[in-house]
């Protein structure tokens, strides 16, 4: 009775000391479960790493400001243990302003055996560019999911809204692949703006990237949203009414693009055909029992390879990513969104826009599209999530050019 009447005296902070209780006694639980499961991960994984021939020299690319200034803490928690653990030599590479990455990786005189790229969707585009500007063969890549955004991860791992213990789990998942050597060849798209004949800036170098392209006024929506953090889970939405008032409904663009094609003679390069003997010949020099699990198709004349489509778009939204088709070869998926208008239809749009499931009206598959944009518009587009501004841009399949452990 005593203690009820103290609490009932004292109820304001009975109330706080209880919330203060409650609080410590779940990060209690919370860490013991991490304990307990980074435990039977590295029992796990200690009693097979005798089998697995995995690579040892790890090159970690990170964005030491991602996710909210915790990633490298994150990483040193709990992933580069496990890396020691399964025996790799870890070096690490903090960028401290855009482009480092892409400039490093580019002018390394060696490559590692692999990179571990921790970090969001633009740390990943650098380290892609940075590797395919080297025209070589280039080291596989395994993508921590420790950005704000991780388009790249969640292609290859179911990652969502989690607690602690389960984002701690993803992380986890993520580095197993490589620990076990299990890897997939992706696709990437290279972008190339293409230049006037009196343009001084000739020398332009590529862009790689894994994601897509994105550009209009669904990504002027995602990229703003964080303006609006104070709004919490609902930013999005905000985001979405706040465009109402804006001029930037459409864009129109030119385009001109090849349909896609598996490979011929045409689209096919030489230099790419020669590489790739020479790895097997150098390959069957170190190892005469090793060869290709499929022969080479023999590649024949397309006739429709090398025509080029033209058309005219105005639209709210293009996309443009890279997708593995039926007929299991890699080609370029462009989106045109144009029914947005701004009022009352807008606003019940809404929650498909936050949903990204608006239905295009055209869509385009390619092996290469150009874009030119009409010279009164002045958005930016998107590339794996990193700004640039609206120019004329050709967007090109490479096909299975990057080794992914996933």
């Amino acid at each position: 009775m005593n203690i009820l009447r103290v609490v009932r005296n004292n109820w304001k902070k009975s109330a706080f000391a209880a919330a203060v209780s409650g609080y410590a006694l779940s990060s209690l639980k919370t860490h013991i479960e991490i304990t307990q499961y980074m435990s039977e991960f590295s029992t796990n994984l200690f009693s097979t790493s005798e089998n697995v021939g995995a690579p040892k020299n790890v090159l970690v690319v990170m964005n030491p400001i991602a996710n909210k200034k915790k990633s490298e803490k994150t990483f040193k928690k709990y992933c580069e243990p496990i890396l020691h653990l399964a025996g790799y030599s870890v070096e690490i590479l903090r960028t401290n302003h855009i482009g480092h990455a892409k400039a490093y990786i580019e002018e390394m005189a060696n490559l590692p055996d692999a990179i571990v790229i921790a970090g969001g969707d633009g740390t990943s585009s650098e380290v892609v560019t940075g590797l395919m500007r080297r025209n070589e063969n280039v080291c596989p890549i395994t993508i921590l999911p420790l950005g704000r955004t991780n388009q790249a991860t969640h292609k290859y791992f179911q990652i969502g809204v989690q607690s602690e213990l389960d984002y701690i789990k993803s992380l986890c998942s993520a580095l197993l692949p490589m620990l076990k050597d299990d890897f997939m060849y992706q696709s990437v798209i290279r972008y190339d703006v293409i230049n006037n004949d009196d343009d001084s800036e000739k020398n332009l170098k590529p862009i790689f990237g894994l994601n897509g392209f994105s550009w209009g006024l669904l990504k002027d929506i995602d990229s703003t949203k964080e303006k609006y953090w104070y709004f919490g889970p609902i930013r999005h939405y905000v985001a979405a009414v706040s465009k109402l008032f804006s001029n930037n409904w459409s864009l129109e663009t030119d385009y001109v693009y090849t349909p896609s094609c598996a490979g011929c003679l045409d689209c096919v390069e030489v230099r790419n055909e020669e590489s790739k003997f020479l790895n097997n010949f150098l390959g069957k020099l170190v190892n005469p029992n090793r060869s290709n699990m499929k022969p080479q198709r023999q590649l024949v004349k397309n006739s429709e390879c090398s025509s080029k489509l033209q058309g005219k778009m105005e639209a709210n939204q293009v996309d443009i990513t890279c997708i593995q088709n039926s007929e299991n070869f890699s080609e370029l998926e462009t989106q045109f969104i144009s029914s947005l208008q701004p009022g009352w239809n807008f606003i019940k749009t809404i929650p498909s826009i936050t949903s990204s499931t608006i239905v295009p009206q055209l869509v385009l598959r390619s092996r290469t599209i150009q874009l030119y944009p009409n010279g009164e518009t002045t958005n930016v587009y998107s590339i794996d999530g990193e700004e640039y501004d609206a120019r004329p841009i050709k967007l090109s399949v490479v096909p299975n050019a990057i080794k992914v452990f996933c």
